[in-house]
């Protein structure tokens, strides 16, 4: 779960189907995939969920029954991280405090820029090198996004917060190169099982 255009439908298929692909798809619904954690025996049921905040109380349907979930932020727009409290919250008031872990996606992305291109606006970096992100929003959403990096000092402090309050595992993932993909649903599932919900 998260913001729209997070990586969540390219999440899910890396870890289902060990692919990436350059189409962005928006998700509209509910995708639900399959998985089988063999080293810990599980079977993971994925509800994939659209990322328009629509309503909570359309949102909180898809909540009933869920185990656990990954909350999924864009390290390149900042606005996604700033609404994770609110995903969190809304899981939480519909099912109770249930397993969750935090991923900051794309880091593909970030780190290129880091290695290439440190020293240009970010924003401008984005527009130049990365059309076929820029032309999805552009499709999708009528609009490019404001591109900015989740500071690493806010994430920080969030995650610090949260890992004192409520101990949640984060990892920052690629969609595109599978970087922590696995690690991140093999922690959920291991985590919802310590947890004794099943």
């Amino acid at each position: 779960m998260g913001s729209g255009a997070v990586g969540k439908t390219s999440l899910v298929r890396q870890f289902v189907e060990s692919r990436f692909s350059d189409d962005y798809i928006t998700t509209i619904g509910v995708n639900v995939k399959k998985k089988v954690l063999e080293d810990i025996d599980l079977k993971l049921i994925i509800w994939d969920l659209y990322g328009q905040k629509l309503s909570k109380r359309l949102h909180s349907t898809n909540y009933s029954g869920a185990k656990g979930a990954l909350v999924v932020f864009d390290l390149t727009r900042r606005s996604t991280f700033d609404e994770l409290d609110m995903w969190i919250d809304d899981l939480f008031d519909e099912v109770g405090e249930v397993p969750v872990v935090v991923l900051g996606n794309k880091v593909d992305i970030t780190d290129d820029y880091f290695t290439d291109h440190g020293d240009e606006d970010f924003h401008k970096y984005m527009l130049k090198k990365h059309g076929s992100v820029v032309d999805y929003y552009r499709r999708v959403y009528g609009e490019i996004p404001d591109f900015e990096m989740v500071p690493e000092k806010i994430s920080d402090r969030w995650l610090e917060n949260m890992k004192t309050d409520r101990g949640f595992p984060f990892y920052e993932t690629s969609a595109k190169t599978g970087e922590n993909v696995e690690t991140a649903f093999d922690k959920l599932g291991r985590s919802i099982l310590e947890s004794g919900l099943l």
